[in-house]
């Protein structure tokens, strides 16, 4: 999460500054940052899947870009306006909107990176990604959907561990029936597969694609923590 200051810090320092978040970590970014198994930020270096550098802010033009340097991997960018914007390898794009995400899959594992730039600026270069302002599927998760899904990554958000909670483990928190969770999901899942989303009949494959698409992420279980402080342990 963003320290409590940065709003402040932003405000003074020349423009071109950038905090990204990972894991509840943020770290400040003045000109370049790469991201990657071994590379200035280091999101895992124990994934093999991972590419040494996967990809990288860098400030050009009066505005900040992100590069996928990777080879295989591709990152999805969400600015907080909705707007999304695919990169495949090898392609770049000027940040939609000063505060938003980036994910991407590295083997089975999804990653997720917050991001806030200190002023909206439109750079004049034109993007080599593509994508528009959309949603993956039909609706946005109800609220619902979002609080039980993010509990089930709660772990792994926090980056204790790459397990997901059980059915079990969410119901208990949330005071609610095994089988509430199960008719929740099983909404979600059928809303994916009518869009043609595959690979999500499993827990792990389900919350995975949330995860590497945004819907769920840390943002969301910042939301739910300042909304419900006293329930997730």
């Amino acid at each position: 999460m963003f320290p409590l200051a940065a709003a402040g810090d932003l405000r003074s320092n020349a423009v071109g500054t950038l905090w990204v978040d990972f894991a509840g970590i943020a770290q400040l970014v003045s000109d370049t940052l790469s991201f990657g198994r071994n590379a200035e930020l280091a999101l895992d270096e124990d994934n093999r899947f991972m590419h040494r550098t996967t990809g990288e802010f860098r400030y050009v033009d009066s505005a900040w870009w992100l590069y996928n340097r990777g080879r295989s991997s591709r990152l999805l960018v969400f600015g907080s306006n909705g707007a999304r914007i695919e990169l495949p390898p090898g392609t770049e794009c000027a940040l939609p909107m000063p505060e938003g995400s980036v994910s991407f899959v590295a083997g089975p594992t999804p990653y997720q990176l917050l991001y806030r730039a200190d002023a909206p600026v439109v750079s004049q270069r034109d993007p080599s990604g593509t994508g528009e302002a959309t949603v993956e599927f039909g609706t946005a998760l109800t609220d619902r959907e979002t609080i039980y899904l993010t509990t089930f990554a709660l772990d792994r958000l926090r980056g204790r561990s790459n397990m997901l909670l059980t059915y079990a483990d969410v119901a208990k928190l949330w005071d609610v029936s095994e089988k509430t969770i199960d008719n929740t999901l099983q909404r979600v899942r059928s809303r994916l597969k009518s869009a043609g989303v595959r690979n999500t009949e499993t827990l792990e494959g389900l919350v995975n694609h949330l995860l590497a698409h945004g819907r769920i992420g840390l943002s969301t279980l910042v939301d739910i923590e300042s909304r419900h402080p006293d329930v997730l342990p």
